[in-house]
């Protein structure tokens, strides 16, 4: 008897023929897809490579995943666990087994909140909520409120962190779970506190790693208004450099780490010490270029009241209104500077008790410039008080007094020597109560 197909014979494959064709098919229709299932039979061969069943309540398929996509997964996936992957369709030719070749693996849930945190952040940016986040902290706090959970290892990084590098500065904690459904609630509501008691200048909202579901506290709607109509200026540090929530985008910094956070809200109080130092020279160089000025006036007017009588008055008037001055701006200046640096190390002294040896050594200076600036002081006021003196004791009419007088020709000039007048010339003699006027008759040598 003939079989029907015996005229087909040239359409024969053979077994290596056709499960070759049957992946060809499979990589050019299904090149790459996402699949959902729960893991069974999870082997990690010693190659390295991942081996598992991937099932649901109807049906299962098998999945490999080469080493050189394993080294980017996190966290090791075991039995019972629902993943999500994302896998190119192919068939194991020697045994004609269907399997999945995965690229990358997920959780299965990650993809929708992934989802829902680029919605909820495009509604936040469209309503303005990331621009009113422009309060910018003060440079140097007075007391810092830290945002987290007692337990959790931010809290030592960050106490850590300000002990070290500003011991000057207050630190209360506001002690709330940071992962878990009623979290963003709790964190809310130590915002809503602190804004009321207002007992800090700075506001830091810290919490570690964890995966994008730990996380999800932090990409509550609530939560970010919370946050950006916050009266104190918030850092956030949530998680890795890597990771970003929508607290962060509605914070005012956003740090890369708890500890960076720490680093950002205070400056190093030797930075500050440092400062200091260079303000006081600053302020003591500007005083000596200030009062040398001053001098100097006081010279150049000097010299000029030494001219004729009609410039002595005037001259006098300038020095002694550059006196007044002089020691009134001195005086202003001094104490100042004076109360200035009494604030600073008053400051230091409440809130710094480790740097006592520093602010002794601070407050002995400062009295010994005040020593050596008062001295300085006193010696430049005896110096302008001699000057003028010896301006009253030039005054022609103090030698008038004494029974002197002055003798001018009729165009004011002085008479000096007999031989500038001559015969029949008038002359007007000035006394102490008057002037006399006279003609020469004779002059002779003394």
């Amino acid at each position: 008897m003939k079989n029907d197909s015996d005229s087909d014979l040239d359409d024969i494959f053979t077994v290596s023929e056709l499960n070759k064709k049957i992946s060809l098919l499979l990589e050019n229709e299904i090149s790459l897809v996402w699949v959902r299932g729960e893991v069974s039979n999870f082997i990690i061969a010693n190659s390295g490579h991942w081996y598992f069943t991937l099932k649901d309540s109807a049906a299962s398929v098998r999945v490999v995943m080469f080493k050189g996509r394993t080294s980017t997964i996190k966290q090791i996936p075991k039995d019972g666990d629902e993943l999500e992957i994302c896998a190119n369709a192919s068939l194991y030719i020697p045994r004609g087994d269907y399997q999945l070749q995965s690229i990358s693996i997920r959780k299965s849930g990650v993809g929708g909140l992934y989802e829902k945190f680029l919605e909820l952040k495009n509604k936040l940016s469209e309503d303005g909520v990331f621009n009113q986040a422009n309060r910018k902290p003060k440079l140097i706090p007075i007391s810092v409120g830290i945002i987290t959970s007692l337990r959790s290892a931010a809290l030592r990084d960050v106490l850590s962190s300000l002990k070290r590098r500003a011991p000057y500065v207050k630190i209360v904690i506001y002690n709330t779970p940071v992962q878990g459904v009623d979290a963003a609630k709790k964190i809310l509501e130590q915002i809503t506190i602190a804004n009321n008691r207002l007992e800090v200048d700075t506001l830091l909202l810290v919490r570690g790693g964890g995966s994008l579901e730990d996380l999800w506290c932090f990409n509550d709607e609530s939560l970010a208004r919370t946050i950006a109509n916050s009266y104190i200026p918030i850092i956030s540090g949530i998680g890795h450099e890597t990771d970003f929530t929508i607290a962060d985008f509605a914070s005012d910094i956003r740090a890369t780490t708890p500890t960076a956070a720490a680093e950002l809200s205070c400056p190093n109080i030797l930075d500050l010490m440092s400062k200091i130092q260079f303000c006081w020279k600053r302020l003591s160089k500007s005083q000596r270029h200030i009062i040398n000025n001053y001098f100097q006036s006081l010279d150049i007017l000097s010299r000029k009241v030494l001219s004729p009588l009609t410039n002595i008055n005037t001259n006098l008037e300038k020095v002694n209104l550059l006196k007044k001055m002089l020691i009134s701006c001195s005086r202003s200046n001094l104490s100042n500077n004076w109360s200035m640096f009494n604030l600073i190390a008053n400051s230091l002294h409440f809130n710094t008790p480790n740097i006592s040896i520093e602010e002794k050594r601070f407050l002995m200076l400062a009295d010994r410039l005040k020593r050596v600036y008062s001295g300085y002081l006193s010696s430049k006021q005896a110096a302008v008080h001699s000057v003028i003196v010896g301006l009253h004791a030039l005054n022609p009419e103090n030698i008038l007094s004494k029974g002197y007088s002055v003798v001018r020709d009729t165009y004011g000039n002085v008479i000096r020597n007999y031989d500038c007048v001559s015969q029949g010339q008038k002359l007007e003699i000035q006394v102490l109560d008057g002037f006399i006027e006279t003609i020469v008759h004779s002059s002779k040598v003394k």
